[in-house]
């Protein structure tokens, strides 16, 4: 999308919403209820037709076509609206920061983006030593604002973790024998060598991959991100991202394109033609 085209369609949406308030406030209660309405019914006629149109779409040419076209902000932005498609704040944060890294690359200065957590935002600067530190902050707040929804927050600099306080362990807890538990999955046969399939065990989003007749559980989601790796592809036993392209080792849960991070591994065995997986422990039994 052109930036001219981008500038109007961010006119046509703030004179939407100007008019809405407007008539949402209006001094006829009257007005306000059958505007209150008039979007409803609005809202479910969208929600169910983009609805059966991402079905449809999906149907035909597969999620990865879907996350091709996701790739337009403008698309993305109004499926993300409905809950059809993952929220990747972090790919929203870094398109609102391209509308500044040009210019401030110009002026000697390159954002690295950190991490987005929640409303906040942590950048690092790379260049001059004698950059204007306010007037950059000062571009990249407003970016933020106008990209990034729910933005409040800019820190420049890491996130920093807070270091668990050290604990004794008492020795007793180390002699304790744990056993995993392990929960049934799916049938043996619904897996075939080649294909993933998602599961929901203990509250936790697991995913299952079928690596030349061995299965394997990994935790559904791509490294620290929020985005599922359901929609990834299967090359052997290495899964890729469809979000990303990050590649993954379903067998060791680690990174194999040089990318840092661990999908965590659980155990799986496969039980009366049943495939278990073990999301926790109990402790064994004294005899």
């Amino acid at each position: 999308m052109s930036e001219r085209g981008a500038d109007a369609d961010r006119d046509v949406l703030e004179e939407v919403e100007r008019l809405i308030a407007a008539l949402q406030s209006h001094s006829d209660p009257a007005v306000r209820e059958q505007v209150g309405a008039l979007l409803q019914g609005i809202d479910t006629v969208h929600r169910i037709g983009l609805s059966r149109l991402v079905a449809g779409i999906q149907s035909m040419a597969g999620e990865a076509f879907v996350h091709r076209l996701c790739a337009d902000p403008a698309i993305r932005l109004l499926l993300m609206s409905y809950g059809l498609v993952a929220v990747n704040r972090r790919l929203q944060a870094e398109e609102a920061l391209d509308a500044v890294r040009g210019h401030l690359h110009a002026g000697g200065v390159d954002v690295e983006l950190c991490d987005v957590v929640g409303s906040v935002v942590y950048v690092r600067l790379h260049g001059r030593a004698t950059v204007d530190e306010a007037a950059v902050r000062h571009d990249l707040e407003e970016a933020l604002h106008d990209g990034l929804l729910g933005f409040q927050e800019l820190v420049i600099g890491e996130r920093e973790t807070q270091r668990p306080a050290a604990t004794v362990i008492p020795a007793s807890n180390l002699k304790r024998v744990q056993r995993p538990v392990y929960r049934r999955a799916l049938a043996a046969d619904a897996l075939a060598p080649g294909q993933t399939a998602p599961v929901e065990l203990e509250g936790q989003s697991l995913l299952l991959a079928n690596v030349e007749g061995e299965v394997y559980a990994v935790r559904n989601r791509c490294g620290d991100s929020p985005l599922p790796l359901q929609f990834g592809r299967l090359e052997g036993a290495e899964l890729v991202c469809s979000w990303h392209g990050c590649r993954w080792d379903v067998r060791s849960g680690g990174r194999v394109d040089g990318g840092e991070g661990r999908l965590a591994v659980y155990p799986v065995r496969v039980d009366t033609g049943s495939v278990e997986v073990a999301v926790g422990v109990e402790p064994v039994a004294a005899g």
